[in-house]
């Protein structure tokens, strides 16, 4: 990819998750040009079914060249783990990244992907979320699961995910497709607007979900669907 450069005139900023002590990064003009990133995306991924990253995201998905995953890390190395934890006792481990296109309606979604997601339990892991759509087809949202009110996932929360899905099932009247807002048992907490070229990063462990709330938004047409980069790492102690 040519030209991945970061932004030197990015705007970052951090906003606290209400009900925790935890914060989201929100980087704007995350990227100096994107031309190369945006070429990738409509003329040279090739999209993978939804499912094939075993994963309930609602659409299709292909791994990002590897010059953007060394950016990310050198990104979130530099100007977020300092923020976060003693730089000189972590390392950041980028997993992947993979440029997503929401591609499912809303009447064919599973009950897994009618509802808010985690990505993992643990702390020390991190989401990213990089825009490449604007603000009308849909940003992220963070919930709190109001049954046992509860926005961050420990290990020994892991139980409850089944039965989150258990009771959406008996509430089908409020979960009929894509989550924008809050329902009987989520209460939407922070709701982050779309904006191209916007980065967001959180742990992996809050209660998220993406806001679909425009047709647009699930249109398989890389030009005029919702377009995203996915992006997942770790902090590891350096032993």
């Amino acid at each position: 990819m040519k030209n991945l450069t970061l932004n030197p005139n990015m705007n970052i900023k951090k906003l606290i998750v209400p009900g925790t002590r935890l914060y989201v990064y929100i980087i704007d003009d995350f990227l100096l040009d994107m031309t190369s990133v945006m070429n990738f995306a409509h003329n040279i991924a090739y999209f993978h079914p939804m499912f094939a990253d075993n994963s309930y995201y609602p659409g299709v998905r292909d791994n990002m060249p590897q010059p953007y995953l060394r950016l990310l890390q050198t990104f979130f190395e530099g100007n977020i783990l300092p923020d976060i934890t003693n730089k000189s006792d972590y390392a950041v481990v980028v997993h992947k990244c993979l440029l997503s296109l929401i591609a499912c309606k809303p009447a064919n979604l599973l009950i897994d992907q009618k509802i808010p997601h985690i990505d993992s339990c643990d702390e020390r892991d991190y989401a990213f979320v990089h825009y490449l759509s604007d603000k009308d087809l849909g940003g992220t949202s963070i919930y709190k699961y109001t049954p046992e009110n509860i926005i961050e996932f420990k290990q020994s929360d892991k139980p409850l995910l089944a039965s989150m899905v258990n009771n959406a099932k008996q509430k089908h009247s409020e979960h009929k497709g894509y989550i924008v807002d809050t329902t009987c048992l989520f209460e939407q907490v922070l709701k982050i607007e779309a904006k191209f070229n916007r980065l967001v990063i959180y742990q992996g462990n809050l209660l998220h979900s993406a806001n679909i709330t425009s047709t647009n938004s699930y249109c398989k047409d890389t030009k005029v669907g919702r377009l995203s980069i996915a992006s997942f790492a770790s902090i590891k102690p350096i032993i």
